[in-house]
């Protein structure tokens, strides 16, 4: 549930003060800008005039650690799982992408790009793909034996 704003001791000191001088709860909200139910509360004492702690799952990094987080991403550049690999920190990745929200960079367009497939992955790709066709796909595996000879179906032709 939310918290009731608290008041700094200046204004609870001001209103006690003011009630002292023997002004009223409705002068009293007027000169200091309260509502009335608020001094009500200050001069009955139902109400604690130091802010209370909440009680809330402790961040895991601190100001120092997300200045760093923020520094890799926007001028080294790096993605958010090598930023989760840097940082010596027991971090997740979605921790590591609020941090970098809150500081408000476009993580999205400074990134590098992951390099294109090599040669050699996209023909073990059309390997794999090969092996694992069914008979009927027969004419793809004319087609890519085609296209390693060089040769296409206008200069066969077929």
């Amino acid at each position: 549930m939310p918290k009731a704003s608290q008041l700094s001791i200046e204004e609870v000191s001001k209103i006690l003060h003011l009630k002292l001088l023997g002004k009223t709860v409705k002068e009293i909200s007027k000169l200091v800008n309260l509502s009335k139910s608020m001094i009500c509360r200050v001069l009955t004492g139902k109400t604690p005039h130091e802010p209370k702690l909440r009680s809330e799952r402790p961040r895991v990094t601190d100001i120092r650690s997300d200045r760093r987080i923020q520094r890799m991403a926007s001028s080294q550049k790096m993605s958010i799982r090598e930023i989760t690999r840097a940082s010596r920190l027991p971090i997740s990745k979605s921790t590591v992408h609020r941090r970098i929200i809150e500081s408000g960079y476009m993580i999205h367009a400074k990134m590098a790009r992951k390099s294109p497939p090599s040669k050699l992955h996209i023909s073990k790709r059309l390997q794999w793909a090969r092996n694992r066709m069914s008979y009927g796909d027969k004419w793809m595996a004319d087609l890519s034996s085609e296209e390693k000879n060089g040769t296409s179906m206008d200069q066969t032709g077929i």
